[in-house]
């Protein structure tokens, strides 16, 4: 086996081992933030709610489509999100007989708790780090962003 064979294997090992190390870490960080900031919400539904937040207006569809899942598991999710009064539908329109949904005042207030109280925990753990690895940190979020990006496209 040639040195560039044993250089190329050595690279996917580490590559498969920082892909692990990084989906742990991200995995651990999302259960503790979950648990922390739960306001009775399922994951699903959160997921729901941040993308209705993002959107605006979006049918229920449009709405399965951006999460990957089908149109029938979306339709229960927005029901659920509908009888706890976090979300609206409003007629469509583009297309009387259809409606859209949006995030009700509630539901804005409720993801917004959510969000605070994620981001609280974040900036605490953030803050016991050193000023270098703080640093490292703010260097690694466009690369994190990246592969957020890519994963979603997939």
């Amino acid at each position: 086996m040639t040195s560039a064979h044993v250089k190329k294997e050595i690279g996917e090992a580490l590559d498969y081992a920082n892909a692990a190390a990084l989906r742990l870490a991200v995995v651990r960080i999302y259960r503790t933030l979950r648990i922390h900031a739960d306001r009775n919400i399922t994951a699903s539904q959160g997921s729901a709610l941040a993308r209705i937040e993002k959107e605006g207006t979006v049918r229920v569809g449009v709405l399965a489509q951006l999460e990957g899942i089908t149109p029938a598991s979306m339709s229960k999710i927005v029901d659920s999100l509908e009888n706890r009064n976090l979300i609206e539908r409003i007629p469509d329109s583009l297309d009387g007989r259809a409606s859209v949904i949006q995030m009700s005042d509630g539901g804005r207030e409720l993801f917004f708790e959510i969000r605070s109280a994620s981001t609280e925990m974040l900036e605490g753990a953030i803050s016991s780090l050193s000023d270098d690895e703080r640093g490292l940190l703010r260097q690694s979020l466009p690369v994190l962003e990246k592969i957020s990006e890519t994963l979603q496209v997939k």
